[in-house]
Formats: C-alpha cells, structure tokens, sequence
C-alpha cells in the first residue's frame, strides 16, 4: 500500500536523539507512513541505530550520503525519495508530542482538501523537561487567522511581514517542519530553487525561510489546526547556531547570500513587495559584510553586482536602494 505520509529527516551525528525522534513517529495511531532519513555523512553510531530501527520496522528508511552535503540537499533528496502523497519535514533531534497527530490531519485534510496544513510547536531546551509555547510570533501567531481557509493569492502574500511595525500576526510561520505539505508543491520549490542550490553548495542554515516562502508559493490553500504536534528542541550547540570558528562562519555567509540573491529573483519575477527582502537584509546585513572579513573575494564582485540590480530596479524603495549602496561602498573600500 502506498504511503499517505512521508516523514523526511535530515541527519548528521543524532546518535544522541535518533532512536526518540523516530519512536516518536512510530507510535502514532496512524500507521500509513514511512520514515526516509538521508544520513549526511555522520561519523558517530547514526546509522547503526538506523539499520537496527529498520529491521525492526520496514516503514524506516534510509540513504548514506559519501559525504557532507548539507541539510537542504539532504531534506531535498528525501522529498524527491518519498512516496507519499504528503510530506512532514522533521529535524533529526525533535519530536511528535501527540499519538493521534497523523489520525487528525489526515482526517482534517479529508474534510478540507489542502495542500499545507500547518500545526502547534513547542519548545524544549536541550537538557530541561520542561515543554514551553515560543514567544517568538513568527512561531507562534498560526492560530490568528480569522479564515479557516486561505486560497492564493493571499497565502504567499502573507507570508511577507514588516519586523518594523511587527505585524507578525499578519504571517505565517516560518519554519518549515510543523507542516504537513503535499508532495507536489515541494517538487515545485526544488525545481525553482535549482540544481546548483542542491548540489554544489554546502547549506547548513537560512535554507528554512527560503524553503517556506517558495512552497507557499507553490500552495493552492493553506490551513492552521490548534493541536499540540511538534516539539522543537533547542540544542545549545549546533550546525546553525553557536561560533563555529572562521570555516562555519564561511560556510553561513555564503548560504546567507544564496538565500537573498534567490530570494530577490524570486520577489521580482513574481512582482511581489521589494521591503520585506530589504527588512530581511537589514536585519541580517552582518553576513553580507562578512564576505570581506571571511576573505570570500569571489563573492565580492558578484554582491555588488546583486545591489547594482537592486539600485536599478524601479520598484526597490529609496530607502533600499540606499541601503545597496552603502554595501558596495563597503566592497569597495
């Protein structure tokens, strides 16, 4: 019988959280599901505990990659894998809160039709029991929205929110793991995104974001349900946070530049608000300038060369284009 649900999992080093994150998926009520992990080359016991999971249940599956390949080729090569008809994208340290999660989506979707629906997350500090609601809006307003459903085109607009009035509760959330997407959509965000992002790029962070808006994008309709579902566990040290030293601030920089430039050629081809793409820049401008600390030289010319654009394109607010020539007044210098 083909798989309804697709659970997809990134996994480097987990030896520490596999064995709970993936119990916590078999013991749902719901049985219709597989489970594909892509295995990014870890060195510690990841994938003896996979291939002892995997002869305990068939529905756990799982590829070794030769070596690192980043998270989003690996979260993307699992989509690609999956024979579900949906799709719930999981970090490999997290966990499933609620038994019957799977049974009250797939029954929800059968009332409703709906190509995403987005559920509840939690948070957990890494080495505490305690299980906590974010305050982080952009993580927690789901649950606002007026309408039960929303059809495009509103749904990508409403992804584009204004940090300086924060207007979050006008959003969606970010994050791309407390969702269950179909299929189809994400093969359409991969195909957008692009070979070269997949494949010739080491991506660690900045990847969700990105991921989010373009599957939206993609997305006929959308819907929230109040159900406790995912638990987030906030690890203290990890790929995307901590100080990794000069390589992993290379590496966070080049992905950060990825994600604007993608971003950017996505927010002019579709016509959609230049600002928000100029919110994100300022907050995160750090990285853009970390291209000379980090000695990223042949990035150099390309960033001026992506201001440039900004500076000539007629819909970028003054206030942005300003803004792009005060970086490649940096660049310059």
């Amino acid at each position: 019988m083909k798989s309804h649900i697709s659970v997809c999992i990134p996994a480097l080093n987990m030896q520490e959280y596999m064995e709970k994150t993936i119990l916590s998926i078999l013991n749902q009520s719901f049985q219709n599901f597989e489970i594909i992990v892509v295995n990014d080359f870890s060195t510690d016991e990841t994938e003896n505990i996979l291939k002892r999971l995997r002869e305990k249940d068939e529905r756990v599956k799982y590829i070794n990659h030769p070596k690192n390949l980043g998270v989003y080729a690996a979260r993307t090569e699992a989509i690609i894998m999956a024979k579900g008809q949906f799709i719930i994208l999981m970090d490999p340290d997290d966990m499933f809160l609620n038994g019957n999660l799977f049974q009250e989506l797939y029954d929800y979707n059968l009332k409703y039709n709906l190509d995403i629906i987005e559920f509840k997350v939690y948070h957990q500090d890494e080495g505490t029991t305690t299980i906590y609601s974010p305050d982080n809006h952009l993580e927690s307003h789901y649950h606002n929205f007026p309408k039960e459903i929303i059809h495009q085109p509103e749904l990508s607009d409403l992804l584009f929110y204004n940090p300086g009035t924060k207007e979050y509760n006008k959003t969606i959330c970010r994050n791309i793991w407390n969702k269950m997407i179909r299929k189809e959509p994400l093969l359409k965000m991969i195909d957008y995104i692009g070979y070269d992002y997949f494949h010739n790029y080491l991506v660690i962070t900045a990847d969700d974001m990105l991921m989010n808006i373009i599957t939206y994008h993609f997305a006929q309709n959308y819907s929230n349900i109040d159900l406790p579902g995912y638990l987030y566990n906030i690890r203290k040290v990890s790929m995307s946070r901590g100080n990794g030293g000069i390589e992993l601030k290379r590496i966070r920089t080049i992905n950060h530049y990825l994600y604007f430039t993608t971003f950017y050629r996505y927010v002019k081809e579709f016509n959609k608000d230049r600002n928000f793409l100029f919110y994100e820049l300022k907050d995160l401008q750090h990285y853009m300038r970390y291209i000379k600390e980090c000695e990223l030289f042949d990035y150099i010319p390309k960033a001026i060369d992506f201001f440039n654009e900004i500076i000539k394109d007629k819909k970028a607010s003054i206030e942005f284009k300003d803004f792009a020539r005060e970086l490649i007044s940096f660049y310059k210098l």
